[in-house]
């Protein structure tokens, strides 16, 4: 009976896998997204708090954009919002397949409000 329970519990752990491996390969845009946010997080969690990340998009030439959120629309676009040095908002729309930015510390426009995590919205975030 033991080892009818240990295989119930393997076939079930192994369904689990299978059933994400099939919602990343339909669902690619979102998948990129997470390691996007991940990969963000970890550069700024070695930055001093005065700095975040921004981003430069290789083909825009020497352009540094803050990233205020990212976002994405399955199966294959990634979505940048953020602003230029001046402030200006900007929209970066992209197909995963062309995806290729520098990260980039620079400093905070607002350093008296805490650093705007990215991926993670809420109504107490405002920077």
């Amino acid at each position: 009976m033991d080892d009818d329970l240990n295989n119930l519990e393997e076939y079930r752990c192994f369904s689990k896998k299978i059933q994400e491996a099939i919602h990343r390969e339909d669902n690619p845009a979102e998948y990129i997204y997470e390691r996007l946010i991940e990969e963000i997080q970890e550069f700024e969690e070695a930055l001093d708090a005065d700095m975040q990340a921004g981003f430069k998009y290789v083909s825009f030439g020497e352009t540094v954009y803050l990233i205020d959120d990212i976002g994405y629309w399955n199966p294959d676009i990634i979505i940048f919002y953020g602003s230029s040095h001046n402030g200006s908002p900007v929209q970066l729309v992209q197909h995963i397949t062309q995806l290729n930015l520098l990260l980039i510390a620079v400093k905070r426009p607002d350093t008296s409000r805490p650093r705007r995590k990215i991926g993670f919205s809420s109504a107490s975030q405002e920077d």
